[in-house]
């Protein structure tokens, strides 16, 4: 994962982190993976969704879909950071949802540092496409509510690609982008990464609040946060 600011000076950083991409609704349970349930690592639906949101991905998020799209929805796979013996902080996650093995609605949802999360809901024709949309969630201390993002996603069964360009008054500011090389869900494998990746998960908050400090020492001016977005989902009715 890397990120690059450009305004008003710049400023990049890189990290190496391990994402997991899963069927949500048909999981698989590892002996090291887990839905709902402690383990070494595991996935936990209502670290997901509007806050203290106990049926996300069963009731809301289908009534929103169903909304949306008018179809049902058959499958919907995850990609986002695991538990790691209880603790996650996922920065994005990115649920696809299918209708006959066919894309139909891409989520990408962003969670910020004061316990809030919002979802970008797009709607798909073709799966790999840059997708446009206006930006409606403080995520920054030192970026306003204003703008939009550029993200481009993809993912098969052997990469991943993720680029998110932020612009503001037409004029690139920030880029974060994440590359992966897939590999096969197994417990052996699970282990691997577990011993690698152990302090993953911390790595991420912690960076968080190390970056910021560096920016403020840059010189970054902080913008307090603004009043939480009543409206979970931003719907982007079209790739433009």
């Amino acid at each position: 994962m890397t990120h690059s600011r450009f305004e008003p000076f710049r400023h990049s950083f890189k990290y190496k982190l391990t994402y997991f991409w899963f069927d949500i609704k048909n999981f698989k349970n590892f002996f090291l993976f887990k839905k709902n349930k402690f383990s070494l690592f595991s996935f936990f639906e209502n670290d997901h969704g509007p806050k203290k949101s106990k049926e996300y991905f069963d009731k809301i998020l289908k009534n929103k879909l169903k909304e949306e799209i008018k179809e049902s929805i058959d499958d919907i796979k995850g990609l986002c950071l695991p538990r790691i013996l209880g603790y996650v902080f996922n920065p994005i996650s990115i649920f696809v949802c299918y209708n006959k093995r066919k894309p139909k609605v891409i989520i990408f949802e962003v969670s910020n540092t004061f316990n809030e999360r919002h979802a970008y809901l797009c709607n798909v024709k073709r799966y790999n496409r840059e997708f446009s949309m206006k930006k409606s969630f403080y995520v920054s201390p030192f970026f306003n509510v204003e703008g939009k993002y550029k993200i481009n996603f993809s993912i098969d069964r052997h990469f991943v690609n993720l680029f998110i360009v932020y612009e503001l008054k037409k004029k690139k500011v920030f880029e974060a982008s994440f590359k992966g090389k897939a590999m096969n869900f197994s417990e052996i494998n699970l282990l691997r990464v577990f011993l690698l990746r152990l302090f993953q998960n911390l790595k991420v908050t912690f960076g968080i609040y190390f970056q910021a400090l560096k920016l403020f020492l840059k010189g970054a001016s902080y913008i307090p946060k603004p009043n939480k977005n009543r409206n979970f989902f931003t719907v982007i009715n079209k790739n433009e």
